[in-house]
């Protein structure tokens, strides 16, 4: 994926108890996030984005976030983005979803030790 803006964080959340502290620590440390509160359109914002990397919940209210995962990982483009999948349900990945992710965080979290793994992967090269 050519281009990549480093400093651009998706972020695939429906709770705003969740995205809105995640959201106001990624600015604080120099990241631009995109809140995205539903699932349809992830797969497309992150080929037209060319973010970092995407913070995923699996639970959305239109569509499970492994579902998202499995798309974003089919697609030649969007697949070559990591996805940090953070969620209280994490048990619910199975081996496959477990490959794809690059990370998975348990909720609760703290929040300046996952935006240090969000700037890791976000800095790493792409093939």
């Amino acid at each position: 994926m050519a281009d990549v803006n480093t400093k651009r964080i998706i972020v695939v959340d429906s709770d705003p108890d969740s995205f809105e502290p995640l959201e106001r620590r990624l600015r604080q440390r120099g990241l631009d996030p995109l809140v995205l509160r539903r699932g349809e359109r992830v797969v497309k914002t992150v080929k037209d984005e060319k973010p970092g990397a995407v913070i995923l919940e699996l639970t959305l209210p239109d569509m499970d976030g492994y579902q998202v995962l499995k798309q974003l990982k089919d697609d030649w483009e969007a697949k070559k983005v990591p996805v940090l999948v953070v969620s209280e349900y994490t048990s619910r990945l199975d081996y496959k979803g477990r490959e794809w992710a690059e990370q998975i965080v348990t909720k609760p979290v703290d929040l300046d030790e996952l935006v240090d793994r969000v700037q890791t992967a976000a800095s790493k090269k792409r093939d």
